[in-house]
This record gives structure tokens, C-alpha cells and sequence, in this order.
């Protein structure tokens, strides 16, 4: 979470992370900054109850990923250049680029819906089903991994594949 704050990819107190943790997960806590985490929360898998501080409000959307796939991490942040590509309708291709083509497999899309919502977790779970990178409209991004590392890697793959993407049509 530091590293996001660090790299500009959060503000003080948005984005989350989680990793999963035998039937459970732990995930980063609602309303703590991030450069003052100091505990984590754990949330069960069977029925979403949690231990600890409350968790961040995008829970139910780790817990979907989770229960939908093999990820043992999820990152969200709060991408700028890749809200924006995705804003203006610049196509984010990952094969077009070395440092990103081995980052990212594939990058999905999630319409407009309101943070922390069902709705959302529904929409980000289904699109990591295929994708590893998943644009949230007008919000951020999601990327699974091995571990959050991995997770985050994706996720500045993704700005940087944004950057270059929103700079190519500026020079056009």
C-alpha cells in the first residue's frame, strides 16, 4: 500500500490489497492511512464474516475473486492514466510493449458502478474469471496475482501501458 501511495497510484486513504490466507483472506482496513497500516483484517470466505478492524468497503469484491478463481492476491488502486485511456476510449493493448506483454495477460473492462457495491464485486469477480488486469470506468483497476507484489507489478504495467498509450495519440 505504501508503494501505491509512493507511485501515485492511491491517495492516502483509498486503494485496498489482499491476500488469501487459508479459508479466508486478509485485506487492508477501511479508513486507515496507508502509511500508518499497522494491522490487517481477515475475512472468512464461507460467510463473510471479519476479525479485526473493518475491512476495507471493496471486500465483498476480493471475496468474489477469490471464490471465482485460483488468485492468491488482489490489488485495487486507483490508476490516473488508466482511468483517463479508458475515459477518452484509447485501447490499452499489452502485446505492444516488453515491459508490459510479460506483466499482463489480459485486460478487462467494468462499466460505471458505484464503489464498494455488490454490483461491482459481481462485475470485477466475473471479468477475473478471464483477465488479470481489470479497469473499473471512472474509478481504477484490479489485478490478481501469486502474492501482492505480482498484483501490483500489473498495476504500474498498466499505468505505464496507459501513459504511453495517452502520449501516442497526443504525437498523432
Amino acid at each position: 500500500m505504501k508503494l501505491m501511495y509512493q507511485k501515485g497510484l492511491i491517495t492516502v486513504l483509498s486503494g485496498n490489497a489482499s491476500a488469501r490466507c487459508g479459508e479466508g483472506f486478509l485485506i487492508t482496513p477501511s479508513g486507515v492511512p496507508k502509511n500508518e497500516l499497522s494491522q490487517l483484517s481477515f475475512v472468512s470466505l464461507r460467510d463473510l464474516s471479519w476479525s479485526g478492524p473493518k475491512p476495507s468497503s471493496e471486500y465483498r469484491m476480493h471475496a468474489l475473486i477469490y471464490m471465482r478463481t485460483s488468485s492468491k492476491a488482489v490489488v485495487h488502486a486507483h490508476n490516473p492514466k488508466a482511468v483517463l485511456a479508458a475515459k477518452l476510449g484509447i485501447p490499452l493493448n499489452p502485446e505492444e510493449y516488453v515491459e508490459t506483454k510479460y506483466a499482463i495477460k489480459k485486460i478487462a473492462y467494468v462499466p460505471p458502478l458505484p464503489a464498494g457495491s455488490e454490483e461491482l464485486a459481481k462485475g470485477v469477480a466475473e471479468a477475473a474469471e478471464e483477465a488479470d488486469v481489470i479497469v473499473l470506468k471512472g474509478h481504477g483497476a484490479v489485478a490478481t496475482g501469486e502474492d501482492p507484489y505480482e498484483a501490483l507489478n500489473k498495476l504500474e504495467a498498466l499505468e505505464y501501458l496507459a501513459e504511453l498509450s495517452i502520449l501516442e495519440r497526443c504525437a498523432r
